[in-house]
């Protein structure tokens, strides 16, 4: 039987709108062939347990139950999985994916943020890497670290959702052994409590990735490690599959039916984000990672030198007020949770502007003119409108509007109150804060702030490469747009060669390998070259010695040439003498240089704001955001110039000088003019009222002069 071609058309038109339509709703609803409760109260959760092979667990199974397969039954995973939490370690994967055929997820790197930074005490690294386009950053593919090492490594502080093994090229043979570290629903939505993040660390450390879900919900023993297991071992072989780790559940945490209660909750707990987003600031001292000692002093209002208490610090002025970090930071099923920046692009499409700080506080149309304001369609919008959640609407009395184009919010209103010099700070992805152990502040990687400099909402490696070349190699900090905003800052320090001009980092483990026997440290490069209490000359032999011979054996095991030590943004290589170094320098100078991304939170009360108390608290020779400094730090116990935040802004003194003194003189001259004006009216007052008097009182013309001055006229 024959169809004609205009019945073929037809049918080819419906079943293309029916495939389209079928598409947008997926797209749009969050995957609606999902049963769901559509209600704002808790859903409670009676589940069956599946494991990797989807097969329901039992009191008696011995394998870990899996995420994907117990919460993809009736969530989608595929959809969750691309969410910004998921993604960190799946963006060059999906990347290439969408470059190969072209119809690929688009990849959106988002606004700089926190890279991994991968340290070794041992060998004095703090390299900072990021499978997202961010400038400063490595990816760990070029330097050689591949997935499942990321995995082990930072696994601890993602709630999973790496690239699937099958579908990474040449995957290492210790993904069969690990396992998957799949999107952990419960590292988030666990009631407070129910979840244990110091257990699911161990596993992941210890390579049991499969078993780290059932671990941190406590769901029963865990027995066996597969770190325990060789390298090299044979994953098919019997006998290395006898020595993977087991699960013995607890029975008691199954209900009569088999099923198992899981507490959780819809909208995330302020707990569970402390897990990767808390921080601690630290007291600078008399230390080789000081730039200038005596000023590092005056770094916490005279604090000594370390961690600070936190019962000196305050929350979040948001927390405080009783507000969730998912207030602001919110998702769909997509999980591309909004990160409150201007200028953000929701995948979804939908409008974030309000979630922001100037949308929150100020609504949509605080950037436009009156005229363009009163056209907006966005005044029709309610929900466009300032006020979002009563959020206060700051007056900003007498603060001139260029303000607001040159600065961010946050530089006045966030992160730890400023200081003569920038201090050191401590985060949760970097120092592994919540896990138990000893600290004290001097761990790498040293990271400082706040720092006022200037950088874009939304930027790439590819924008500022760009742009450099364009303006020329002094406009590493030029940006589409830049404004002043209070960052954070690290410096790397790494062992590399070069290569073509560049340099290029080596393999941290390879590094290590290579360099123990050179550098002979037992306690570690830090503690033995950086921190002793040696003169500084002395210090500078020690550390000329060791870099030397470690380069040395660079080159000879690793085979390179032309090998460097990079630190404190100092590119060092061995000179013509021997155990003495020279500095060099390279073309990619910026990937060796200072490392920024935004300080958020925590937010200070509007009375703790840079600028609160006046003009001249910022415009005056010691204004913070101009006058404090900061000073490169690493490793390698180098005294670099301390540069201050005008430097970095650009500001030449003569002209911050300028501003300053017509500050300084801006109260007297609000006096003065006040005093000429009252004057001036005093004497138009006098002058009116005199001509008033002089008309009141001049005297009436008498009959003859009046007939004599008609005559006069006529």
């Amino acid at each position: 039987m024959g169809y004609s071609l205009p019945t073929l058309r037809s049918v080819a038109i419906v079943v293309a709108f029916l495939v389209l339509t079928a598409s947008r709703g997926h797209a749009a609803d969050g995957s609606r062939q999902f049963a769901r409760s559509d209600s704002d109260k808790r859903y409670l959760h009676h589940i069956d347990l599946y494991d990797n092979d989807n097969r329901k667990i039992t009191s008696e199974s011995t394998r870990p139950y899996s995420p994907e397969n117990t919460c993809g039954r009736c969530h989608d995973y595929e959809t969750i999985s691309h969410g910004w939490h998921f993604n960190a370690f799946r963006n060059h994967t999906l990347r290439t994916a969408s470059s190969n055929d072209g119809n690929g997820p688009a990849i959106d790197d988002g606004r700089p943020g926190e890279p991994w930074i991968w340290t070794d005490e041992r060998t004095g690294t703090q390299l900072p890497l990021s499978y997202r386009d961010w400038p400063g950053v490595f990816n760990p593919a070029d330097v050689g670290i591949d997935d499942w090492a990321m995995t082990r490594y930072f696994g601890g502080r993602i709630p999973g959702g790496q690239t699937k093994p099958d579908q990474i090229n040449d995957p290492n043979p210790r993904w069969q052994l690990s396992g998957e570290l799949e999107v952990d629903c419960m590292a988030c939505h666990a009631v407070s409590g129910a979840y244990d993040f110091e257990q699911r660390r161990d596993a992941i450390e210890s390579e049991n990735f499969a078993w780290a879900p059932t671990a941190a919900l406590r769901l029963g023993e865990i027995n066996g490690t597969v770190g325990r297991i060789k390298e090299g071992s044979d994953p098919s072989d019997e006998a290395v599959q006898a020595k993977l780790p087991t699960v013995a559940y607890d029975p008691r945490k199954f209900n009569p039916d088999g099923t198992m209660f899981i507490d959780l909750v819809r909208h995330v707990e302020n707990n569970a984000c402390y897990q990767c987003h808390s921080q601690r600031t630290v007291s600078l001292g008399d230390s080789g990672h000081d730039a200038d000692s005596q000023a590092a002093e005056l770094g916490h209002s005279g604090a000594t030198a370390g961690i600070n208490e936190r019962w000196i610090h305050d929350q979040d002025v948001h927390l405080r007020a009783g507000m969730k970090c998912t207030d602001c930071h919110r998702n769909g099923i997509d999980h591309h949770i909004s990160r409150g920046f201007e200028g953000e692009r929701h995948p979804a499409g939908e409008s974030v502007v309000t979630l922001s700080c100037v949308g929150c506080h100020l609504g949509t149309d605080f950037y436009l003119d009156e005229d363009a304001a009163e056209a907006s369609v966005a005044l029709k919008n309610i929900a466009n409108r300032p006020g979002r959640l009563g959020s206060p609407l700051p007056l900003h009395e007498g603060l001139p509007p260029i303000h607001f184009e040159k600065m961010a919010c946050t530089t006045c209103h966030s992160g730890p109150i400023p200081t003569d010099v920038a201090g050191g700070i401590m985060t949760s992805l970097s120092h592994g804060l919540g896990s138990k152990t000893h600290r004290t502040g001097e761990e790498l990687p040293l990271i400082r702030g706040p720092v006022f400099a200037p950088s874009a909402d939304h930027l790439s490696a590819k924008q500022v490469s760009a742009d450099s070349e364009s303006s020329g190699p002094s406009s590493t900090l030029s940006t589409p747009s830049p404004r002043v905003r209070a960052t954070r800052v690290v410096w790397p320090a790494f062992w590399g060669f070069i290569e073509e001009g560049n340099v290029r980092p080596l393999p941290p483990d390879e590094v290590y390998a290579a360099t123990r026997k050179a550098l002979r440290v037992r306690r570690g490069f830090v503690e033995e070259i950086s921190l002793p209490t040696l003169q500084d000359e002395n210090k500078s032999s020690l550390f000329n010695e060791k870099v030397y011979a470690a380069l040395a054996a660079i080159e000879d095991e690793l085979k390179v040439s032309d090998a460097v030590y990079v630190s404190t943004g100092n590119v060092f290589a061995k000179s013509d003498k021997e155990n003495e170094l020279k500095t060099t320098s390279v073309d990619n100078q910026d990937m060796v240089g200072m490392v920024q991304w935004p300080i958020a939170h925590n937010v200070r009360p509007a009375g703790w704001s840079l600028g609160a108390t006046g003009c001249i608290e910022c415009h005056a020779d010691d204004g913070k955001i101009f006058a404090s400094t900061v000073a490169a730090v690493g490793p390698a116990p180098i005294r670099p110039t301390a540069v201050t935040m005008a430097s970095l802004q650009r500001l030449s003194d003569d002209e911050r000088q300028v501003w300053n003194q017509m500050f300084l003189g801006r109260t007297q001259f609000k006096v003065l003019t006040m005093i000429s004006l009252a004057a001036l009216a005093i004497l138009m007052l006098a002058g009116a009222g005199a001509k008033i008097f002089a008309i009141m009182v001049r005297p009436a013309m008498p009959p003859e002069a009046k007939t004599a001055d008609q005559g006069d006229r006529s």
